[in-house]
């Protein structure tokens, strides 16, 4: 309760009414004749008052309660026949009326239980009254008058206290309707206060997230789950949102607690008066896997434009390759004995051999790939593209450590996935140099309803920087002086192409890459 606004309420009362000091000193005057009566009266209205039910209900303190109310009572018609009638008095009065809903007595009995109390005051007023009837009637007049006055006061606490209650359980029952919604669907919904910290999240932002919903409350929205390269634009639109420009159909990425992203399209909107203030829903569906197959669309149509470009070009280059290494090898016959020339010669058929390589390995990038499938053991199948590579790991001091799994069986491409294979070894050899130990682990790992395994293949060397941990796979993406950029790319579409997931692993220890593959008659 504000004190002044309800005392400037009185006042207005008091003005409509016509009360003056005249209504005041006569009030006052017959305080001397009735403040004697005031006991029996206060005893009446709670005789009578014990009668009704619904009194009877909030009167749960017995008789001990009953004898302090009385004495309360008292005091109050002392403070109503003595003023001064200032905002003191009018809080005081607003403050009964609001105890009132507090404990749930009903209006109505009030008003008939100070219309028994009037009744009880005016006749015992013409009963002591010894001086003239016109004055008898003044008197009478004002107290009636002050009594509506004090009732205004306390209807108007009875009012204001019951409409706040009732937009309070308005609102819980609404926020408790809202909640058994959102909670239900299956899109992600999130609630921004107006600093933009969130407020809360569904269940289904829970799951797709997997931080709860206690961790992210009271946290940037932006800063906790949208990427870095996304926030000022996502900050703005909910800026915007909150100054009433909603937002429809716009694709923001969502991190989650492993840092994968997902691609959601949101509806956002301001709500008015959510938890005492206005706020921001955010509606997300999840439209990751839209947006892969456009990703996949558009990349298969790069691929053949590729593969078209470059199959023309390696077929006019092939020839133009071959006479020239065929020069090469005539003009080092020619320079016999000349090693600096020689060393010129070789340096350019290295060129060459790159140059031919790079023709040969985006052709096979850009082809499509095509999968010969067999059931085969895994375990066997990187065993063997191990022992192919003893040229290449020469003198040096590296082995091959591998447990688990020697059960685990797919359907592959025994070609195709040797190259995934042969790949992520010749990777790891040259990350180790003279001496270390590959690990490959495989064990199972079931997803979304399918049986399939999880193979890791770990090196002991530097690991891949944080910095381009995003960007390994992608086309011509290396931090290899002669490297193509295409080998980890081609790895991941074969890996892809068997219906798995190549993914780089934890970033603790050296590389790890992890394969997930179905396995043999996983099915769905």
């Amino acid at each position: 309760m504000s004190g002044l606004p309800v005392y400037e309420r009185f006042q207005r009362l008091q003005r409509y009414v016509g009360w003056t000091t005249a209504h005041e000193e006569n009030v006052r005057s017959a305080k001397l004749l009735l403040q004697g009566t005031f006991p029996a009266l206060v005893e009446d209205f709670y005789q009578k008052i014990q009668t009704e039910p619904a009194a009877l209900k909030v009167i749960t303190g017995g008789q001990p309660q009953i004898a302090r109310l009385k004495l309360t009572l008292v005091a109050w018609l002392e403070n109503m026949f003595s003023g001064p009638y200032d905002q003191t008095y009018v809080e005081q009065r607003w403050r009964t009326g609001w105890r009132h809903v507090e404990i749930g007595l009903e209006q109505a009995l009030v008003n008939v239980a100070m219309s028994r109390l009037r009744d009880g005051l005016l006749a015992n007023l013409e009963r002591l009254w010894k001086s003239d009837s016109k004055t008898l009637c003044d008197v009478a007049r004002s107290i009636s008058r002050l009594i509506d006055l004090d009732l205004a006061i306390i209807q108007d606490a009875y009012e204001t206290e019951y409409v706040r209650r009732q937009r309070d359980d308005e609102r819980k029952r609404s926020e408790a309707a809202f909640r058994n919604l959102v909670e239900a669907a299956g899109s992600m919904i999130v609630i921004l206060r107006e600093d933009q910290s969130i407020a809360y999240i569904n269940p289904f932002a829970e799951s797709l997230t997997s931080l709860g919903n206690q961790e992210v409350q009271g946290t940037d929205f932006a800063e906790c789950l949208i990427p870095a390269e996304q926030r000022d634009n996502v900050r703005q639109k909910i800026h915007r949102a909150f100054a009433g420009e909603s937002a429809r159909d716009y694709e923001s990425g969502v991190s989650r607690r492993s840092g994968q992203q997902r691609w959601l399209l949101w509806n956002i909107r301001r709500i008015e008066d959510f938890a005492h203030g206005p706020a921001v829903l955010l509606v997300g569906q999840d439209i990751t896997e839209r947006v892969k197959a456009e990703e996949r669309a558009l990349q298969a149509e790069r691929l053949a434009a590729i593969g078209q470009t470059i199959a023309g070009l390696a077929h006019e280059s092939r020839n133009a390759l071959q006479r020239s290494q065929a020069a090469l090898e005539v003009l080092e016959f020619e320079l016999d004995h000349q090693p600096e020339q020689l060393e010129l010669v070789d340096r350019v058929k290295r060129s060459l051999g790159h140059l031919h390589r790079l023709y040969e390995e985006v052709r096979d990038y850009a082809a499509p790939i095509r999968l010969d499938r067999q059931e085969c053991n895994l375990a066997s199948l990187w065993r063997g593209i191990w022992s192919q590579l003893d040229v290449r790991r020469g003198e040096s001091a590296i082995e091959l450590s591998d447990a688990g799994c020697s059960e685990a069986t797919c359907n592959v491409d025994w070609f195709a996935l040797g190259q995934v294979f042969r790949n992520l070894f010749e990777n790891a050899i040259d990350a180790l140099g003279e001496r270390g130990t590959i690990n490959v682990s495989c064990q199972p790992d079931n997803r979304l309803g399918r049986l399939g395994y999880q193979v890791s293949v770990r090196d002991g060397g530097e690991g891949v920087p944080a910095d381009i941990r995003t960007d390994i796979f992608k086309p011509f993406y290396t931090t290899r002086p002669k490297g193509t950029g295409l080998g980890l790319a081609i790895t991941k579409r074969i890996v892809e192409a068997h219906g798995g997931t190549l993914s780089l692993g934890s970033p603790d220890i050296g590389a790890e890459f992890l394969i997930w593959l179905p396995a043999a008659n996983g099915g769905e």
